[in-house]
């Protein structure tokens, strides 16, 4: 069974999308999330904990398509997980935003009920996020199938710390 919450952000589609993929700023709204590092293009370095306990693993975004989904899955045996995020507009200024974390989560010591609680507080605090800083400016927006840059959007900006070969 996979987890899934849903949120309703008052922010227009794209920059909703360009805010979620600006990984580095999760942990100005995930208490949980101490630093996030673009390792490679599609290669994140995550560091979650509060006080001395701690936790860092890698993730690899196999599937993104600007204005629609990101899919990754972790590269840590010791913490597994998958999940998927996806966008919708539902309006000029509205977007409805999809997470979805597969079973693996649950397996790794968490009950259903405590993953639901943190994604559930997680994904409201990505909305109040975006409501309230707007525009997230120039970001690389790329097409990543199967773990692979597929495509850059034309004279899209080079994301900080990436570097494309």
């Amino acid at each position: 069974m996979a987890i899934e919450v849903v949120v309703d952000v008052a922010a227009p589609l794209r920059t909703t999308y360009d805010r979620w993929t600006r990984f580095e700023s999760f942990p100005r709204f995930m208490p949980l999330v101490q630093a996030v590092t673009q390792v490679r293009p599609t290669v994140t370095r995550w560091r979650l904990g509060r006080g001395p306990l701690h936790h860092e693993f890698e993730a690899e975004v196999v599937e993104q398509h600007p204005d629609e989904r990101v899919a990754w899955r972790s590269l840590d045996s010791r913490f597994p997980h998958r999940g998927e995020v996806t966008f919708a507009a539902t309006g000029e200024r509205r977007t409805r935003v999809r997470l979805v974390l597969d079973d693996d989560v649950l397996a790794h010591r968490w009950s259903e009920p405590v993953v639901r609680r943190l994604a559930v507080a997680q994904l409201a605090a990505f909305g109040r996020f975006v409501e309230g800083v707007g525009d997230a400016g120039e970001t690389w927006r790329g097409t990543i199938r199967r773990g692979r840059v597929t495509a850059v959007e034309k004279d899209a900006p080079a994301h900080p710390g990436w570097v494309h070969g």
